[in-house]
């Protein structure tokens, strides 16, 4: 369905002037809203023109379009289709497509096959050789899955101490299939199944990681790199346990909230710690690009960085290191002030421990960097508990549908949408991922998260449902 659904494009008549990306659309302007290429849209897809049925937003395609104008006989149909599929499959179990070649309607909305040529074995059909399969009946369900629950497995191909309290993974298809594509600073979630979060006592599976390495290299593999946290929610202490070369583990995407410009001028990529595995992927593409690009890596001693002599070979004089036990230091005001002289439209990536990014917002706010050039990817979440005593209540209100919902001082708007019955994808729910984001129409959003950019929270179009609020009293959504 989205990768090559049935539906291409829309006619749409515009009732009222509007201006969308900057592009003015007078009142009566005949559309042609072409969906099929929303649902290729590398920003929300990562390698859009993979056919993949294990990517975790598989289902967020256009193809039945979207809203209060997303189809009516949506769900008739999947009703359809699974009475239609569990009887045929029970009728003609060997049935299997025919040799053929195949031409498609001439049609700009719609999108079909005029002849789909299919063949079986009579003699092999149920009711002649074993009339009780006829009578089986197996479950089938279409319809949209949980985003948790769409999962690819991959078996550990290789285990490298990377550095003092950092092991390196690489991961393999089992039977050795290419694996999908990835984007600098994308990155997959592991399932760590005997991960226990101590401050609970119970199990939280799930932790996410930064890919490593070329975008554009190895197409069978995935690797991470996970630094030892004793003090941490349980999965890197799993991860740096017992674990074999060919165990099986279970991964979710990838999927991409920190991903690089790669129309940029220049970049300043600025790593610290563990934060070097998205960064040396953004340094990795732009070389690939052709992009100016330096590198900045900072680390408490040399026995603790990771990577760094294939960076050396691979970046030479564009890798500078900071190592504090040698006595050297980022002056990151001084970087932003190089960067900005050599060329004013430079994008900044960085990735690494609370006090560098801090650090690194502070120097940029003093420094007036543009709201826009600097991008950060936050590992550690600074949220804590809602207190009903400082926090207000609020009404959202659900633009498609007219529906009002309170949202409680000591209640997330997550929390609120999923009450109602409101389907929305979460995964950190700490304001790190960017899953839970819903669009705004109307309100002034109390932005909590550490995901959007400064220019992205004045813009007030979008916000994370899992920690950030209203201002004031009440919030129009897209939903």
């Amino acid at each position: 369905m989205r990768h090559d659904g049935s539906v291409a494009a829309w006619r749409r008549l515009a009732t009222r002037d509007v201006v969308i990306d900057g592009v003015p659309v007078p009142a009566g302007s005949k559309l042609l809203i072409v969906s099929a290429s929303g649902n290729h849209d590398e920003r929300r897809f990562e390698d859009p023109d993979a056919l993949d049925i294990r990517r975790d937003n598989a289902t967020d395609h256009l193809t039945f379009g979207h809203g209060a104008h997303q189809c009516l006989g949506r769900e008739l149909a999947r009703m359809e289709m699974q009475v239609f599929i569990q009887t045929f499959a029970r009728r003609l179990p060997q049935l299997r497509l025919a040799e053929q070649r195949f031409s498609y309607v001439p049609n700009t909305s719609f999108r079909g096959p005029e002849h789909l040529w299919v063949e079986w074995d009579p003699a092999r059909n149920p009711e002649r050789c074993e009339p009780a399969l006829r009578r089986a009946q197996t479950p089938l369900r279409i319809g949209q899955s949980l985003p948790k629950s769409v999962t690819r497995q991959v078996v550990i191909d290789r285990i490298t101490d990377l550095a003092d309290g950092v092991r390196g993974l690489r991961l393999v298809a089992p039977a050795g299939q290419t694996l999908p594509r990835w984007t600098a600073g994308a990155h997959i979630d592991v399932e760590c199944a005997a991960a226990a979060d101590p401050a609970s006592g119970g199990v939280v599976p799930w932790r996410s990681y930064s890919l490593c390495g070329d975008p554009d290299g190895d197409a069978v593999a995935y690797e991470i790199a996970v630094l030892h946290e004793a003090e941490g929610r349980g999965g890197s202490r799993w991860l740096h346990g017992p674990l074999r070369v060919g165990e099986p583990l279970h991964i979710r995407g990838p999927r991409n909230h920190f991903r690089m410009d790669e129309q940029a001028k220049a970049l300043l990529l600025i790593a610290g710690g563990i934060g070097i595995t998205p960064i040396a992927a953004m340094a990795q593409r732009a070389k690939s690009l052709g992009t100016p690009y330096t590198l900045h890596y900072s680390g408490r001693s040399s026995a603790t960085m990771a990577f760094v002599d294939g960076l050396k070979a691979l970046h030479g004089a564009l890798l500078k290191l900071h190592v504090s036990d040698r006595g050297t230091r980022a002056d990151l005001a001084a970087l932003l002030m190089q960067a900005r002289q050599a060329e004013p439209a430079t994008q900044v990536y960085a990735c690494g421990p609370p006090g560098l990014l801090q650090t690194l917002e502070a120097a940029a706010q003093a420094g007036s960097w543009p709201a826009d050039g600097l991008h950060s990817e936050h590992f550690v979440s600074i949220l804590t508990a809602l207190d009903a005593s400082v926090e207000h209540a609020f009404e959202v209100e659900l633009a498609d549908t007219g529906r009002t919902l309170q949202v409680a001082a000591d209640q997330t708007l997550l929390g609120a949408l999923r009450a109602a019955g409101v389907a929305i994808r979460s995964d950190c729910e700490s304001g790190l991922c960017g899953s839970c984001e819903v669009p705004v129409l109307h309100g002034d959003v109390d932005h909590r998260d550490r995901v959007l950019t400064a220019a992205e929270r004045a813009a007030a179009r979008t916000m994370m449902s899992c920690c950030s609020r209203a201002r004031d009293t009440r919030l129009v959504l897209g939903l």
